[in-house]
């Protein structure tokens, strides 16, 4: 039994050792171990899965250094991550060898950009944002101040509102996060990075909302609407009445553009910002240029059962 024991350590430790060679990037030292645990121990666990990922990166890295590297050069291995990721069918699991070198290879690179001399950027030559690399890395603190400030830039930028809905995921504030997922769906579902979605719940709504609508554009646009009425989005309700003044503009802007040009794709948009003004109705006696008897015949008209839901909530509420 002693020497079954020690085989068995015997054979842990080698492919424990060539999984750590694999994280610290010596991709040659990880295939030569994983060649010689296959050699020792024909019996033992299946390593394709790691030897085609330190394969996949001893072809594109190689012995390249890590060191003082800059700007364009992380926005090059950025790339390379995405051919990784299209190659290796990312999202993957939290417990698969991708997971624990992606912590590994965004670390590197975010101490790498760092340790360079330059000024840390809110977006790398090609455009990637530099938060996301933290996100990437596990690192929400690296993450949200470089995200809000792209935000600030980009303050139309669904993507970002989307990453930094992430990040606060990532480190454990809910109903943070799911204000700027909101935020990212209300102003372009098409444009998200929904493979790296951190909310669970609403990656179970957006799957739902694919199996009902095979996940086009128009389908997502209501996203905000369900989520909303699901109690898995915040209601939107203004703080001053410069707020209500900027969205009973966005309202306004929108009526004009459906009535010029009607389209299926406007609905759920405009269906959207009316009921964030039917949910602030007690301020739209400040305003006058709307009038909330309108504002929710139109919502009706748009679609009667969304409608008939959000009365109800209403109704609940108060």
């Amino acid at each position: 039994m002693a020497e079954q024991l020690s085989l068995f350590g015997e054979e842990n430790t080698l492919f424990n050792g060539a999984v750590q060679r694999l994280l610290e990037m010596d991709f040659s030292g990880c295939l030569e171990r994983l060649e010689r645990y296959r050699k020792l121990f024909p019996w033992g666990r299946e390593v394709r899965r790691e030897a085609a990922v330190a394969a996949f990166w001893r072809e594109r890295l190689g012995g390249a250094v890590w060191e003082r590297i800059d700007s364009a050069e992380v926005e090059r291995r950025y790339g390379l991550w995405l051919d990784f990721e299209k190659a290796f069918g990312c999202p993957w699991p939290e417990d698969k060898i991708e997971q624990q070198f992606q912590v590994r290879y965004f670390l590197r690179l975010t101490e790498s950009l760092a340790a360079s001399g330059e000024e840390t950027p809110t977006s790398l030559p090609g455009g990637t944002p530099t938060g996301l690399l933290h996100l990437l890395a596990g690192r929400p603190s690296g993450a949200i101040p470089l995200l809000q400030g792209l935000i600030g830039a980009e303050p139309e930028n669904a993507r970002i509102y989307g990453y930094l809905g992430d990040a606060y995921v990532l480190r454990g504030d809910l109903p943070t996060a799911r204000i700027c997922y909101r935020e990212a769906f209300s102003l372009d579902p098409a444009g998200l990075d929904l493979r790296r979605l951190g909310d669970r719940e609403l990656l179970e709504l957006v799957a739902d909302q694919g199996q009902e609508d095979d996940l086009e554009p128009r389908a997502l646009a209501w996203l905000p609407v369900r989520a909303q009425l699901l109690g898995i989005f915040p209601r939107r309700l203004f703080r001053g009445l410069d707020e209500l003044k900027a969205w009973v503009e966005r309202y306004l802007d929108l009526i004009r553009a459906h009535r010029e040009h009607p389209t299926d794709a406007m609905v759920p948009r405009l269906f959207y910002c009316a009921m964030v003004l039917s949910d602030n109705a007690p301020m739209l006696h400040f305003v006058s240029s709307v009038d909330l008897a309108e504002v929710r015949r139109l919502m009706k008209s748009l679609d009667p059962a969304l409608f008939a839901r959000h009365m109800r909530d209403l109704e609940t509420r108060r």
